[in-house]
Order: C-alpha cells, then structure tokens, then sequence
C-alpha cells in the first residue's frame, strides 16, 4: 500500500494502518466507542518492534503466539 493510501486511510475517523501488514482496521476508542475490539483479546507485553496497533488478524495471531491456549 503506497503511503498516499495509508495517509488518506489513516484520516478517516478510528481508520489505522497496520504496521506489520498494512491492513485497515478501525479501532473502536479513535471511532468514540466505549471500548476497541482489542479489549476482547488477553493482554499482550509491549513490542518495541511494533509502532503503534495491530489489526484484529495481526493481533489475534501474536496473541496465539504469545498466549498458551490451554491445551
């Protein structure tokens, strides 16, 4: 996605960019909901790596990741 995109993306209201594959996904807190998506998913440590939010796929598959599921 060229930066012109993500930048346009990025201005619409709650709308981000996915810094690790550049999806668009909304969050809930910039879009004035009372809570994001992202509250549903267990709490993951800070990623210096990562700038910012992840989209639900991104997220969801770090959390997998980092998070043992039980079995």
């Amino acid at each position: 996605m060229n930066e012109a995109k993500k930048s346009a993306l990025m201005g619409r209201c709650g709308e981000r960019s996915c810094p690790r594959c550049g999806a668009a996904f909304v969050c809930g807190m910039d879009a004035g909901k009372p809570r994001c998506w992202c509250a549903d998913l267990p709490p993951l440590p800070v990623d210096p790596d990562i700038p910012g939010c992840l989209c639900p796929d991104c997220l969801a598959e770090r959390a997998r990741s980092v998070v043992p599921d039980g079995s």
